[in-house]
């Protein structure tokens, strides 16, 4: 595979600078330019520092996993609790998860499952507001925008927030919850729409526009200096020094090679492809473990594309049957990476959806929303791992010991970050919002 890059507007090593402010490399906004996003993010509070070079990958199970069929199996609970599978063992003495996931059991050891989650919503919306972002109401910035606004400050040739997944069109209602807001649009997700396990997969936010190669980009500092007369017109302003940085930057993403070769796939060997599984979800997997280990401080690898992938109403069964095997490839193969790759300390893995699912199978032999409690997987970040941190009922009703919030764990995340979740940044009527408003860190973790 290879990844393409591109400017709108290139047609020969003397451009204008309206060409190419107008380049069609964009973070998945309308109307907003690769230059013009790179300024934008220069807004930042200069006092806003990163602390650590660390990183977040966030695999969301859209629709709202169930616990039962994954993390947190009740075999002793009557049939239409424990519903249609058996639980197996795992590398943790005592410890068990549901028969759909024999490779999660041999990794157990390198993770931590949070049995006791309380969300407080069975709304799919809600949910995503508190999981995503760290509040309850809508159009708040999504953890992944407060990282990149926070982390803008350093100077880097990569997008600092990349959402794999569907597109912008899809699932209206919830696409909105991994964006700025208020932030502004700069940091919204770099989107990347195509399926990596295609042949086709490209990420059309580099790709080149009109036919144009990198080699008739050439050398980017004489087609800096190509701009016309406008351009030095321009130069008089006291805005020029800092546009042309943008550009510059712009331009150094779109022909530079570190931001096509971290999404370069093929350049991974055949055996690491085929362990990860070659399908959207593995092959995002592991094109989002390319993205941190390439820099990028923030991946949202979203499971839901087009559909509530675990959103089982009906036929709880044939849905895990399908959605099982192929999260118990991705998912372990990222863990065993983070690991073998020494990127367990760098690099925080969170898994989780939106909430859990009812404790009892409904008449169409699935499961509905539940708020009350659901698990969530942990890797990496320098964490104490191997180990299941609370419990719920026999039945899995409430968590039963160790209560914990969405807002805990988002509290561990930005430790690991290196942020402080008291920073505020101000909404659109001027009010300073800060990242949380509660959350603890969770202490049997650190």
């Amino acid at each position: 595979m290879t990844v393409e890059v591109s400017c709108r507007g290139l047609r020969s090593r003397t451009i204008n600078r309206r060409a190419f402010l107008e380049t069609t490399v964009s973070a998945g906004m309308v109307g907003l330019s690769l230059p013009t996003l790179l300024g934008r993010r220069a807004q930042a509070d200069e006092q806003q520092q990163f602390l650590k070079d660390t990183a977040v990958i966030q695999v969301w199970l859209g629709g709202g996993p169930t616990h039962f069929e994954t993390y947190d199996p009740k075999p002793n609970a009557p049939p239409e609790y424990r519903g249609p599978f058996q639980p197996i063992s795992t590398c943790l003495p005592g410890v068990q998860i549901c028969e759909l996931l024999p490779r999660h059991a041999k990794i157990l050891d390198r993770v931590a499952v949070l049995r006791s989650v309380d969300v407080g919503s069975s709304g799919h919306d809600v949910g995503m507001y508190i999981c995503t972002t760290g509040k309850r109401i809508k159009n708040q910035p999504s953890t992944g925008s407060y990282v990149a606004k926070i982390r803008s400050a350093r100077p880097s040739n990569l997008p600092p927030y990349v959402h794999l997944g569907f597109t912008q069109t899809a699932n209206l209602v919830f696409v909105p919850n991994f964006k700025a807001h208020y932030l502004g649009g700069a940091y919204d997700p770099f989107y990347v729409y195509d399926d990596p396990a295609s042949d086709k997969f490209r990420v059309p936010n580099l790709q080149l526009a009109d036919g144009v190669t990198l080699d008739r980009v050439g050398d980017r500092r004489s087609l800096l200096q190509g701009f016309d007369t406008a351009r030095r017109n321009f130069e008089a302003s006291a805005a020029a020094e800092s546009v042309d940085d943008f550009t510059r930057a712009a331009l150094e993403i779109a022909t530079g090679s570190q931001a096509r070769e971290a999404f370069d796939l093929s350049r991974e060997n055949e055996q690491t492809r085929q362990r990860y599984g070659m399908h959207r979800w593995g092959q995002s997997c592991l094109l989002a473990r390319r993205l941190v280990e390439a820099g990028m401080p923030f991946v949202t690898v979203n499971f839901d594309p087009h559909s509530y992938t675990f959103d089982m109403h009906g036929n709880v069964k044939g849905g895990m049957q399908s959605a099982g095997p192929r999260m118990d490839a991705a998912i372990p193969a990222l863990v065993e990476d983070l690991y073998e790759r020494g990127l367990d300390k760098r690099v925080l893995l969170i898994v989780w959806g939106e909430f859990g699912r009812t404790p009892k199978v409904n008449k169409s032999a699935g499961r509905d929303h539940w708020g009350a409690v659901m698990s969530v997987l942990l890797a990496g970040g320098g964490l104490r791992v191997g180990q299941v941190i609370g419990s719920s009922t026999s039945k899995g009703e409430v968590p039963q010991d160790r209560p914990l919030k969405p807002y805990d764990v988002l509290a561990t995340m930005y430790r690991h970050l290196g942020i402080d979740p008291q920073t505020a940044f101000p909404d659109h009527s001027g009010r300073p919002v800060p990242l949380l408003y509660e959350g603890d860190v969770i202490s049997e973790l650190v």
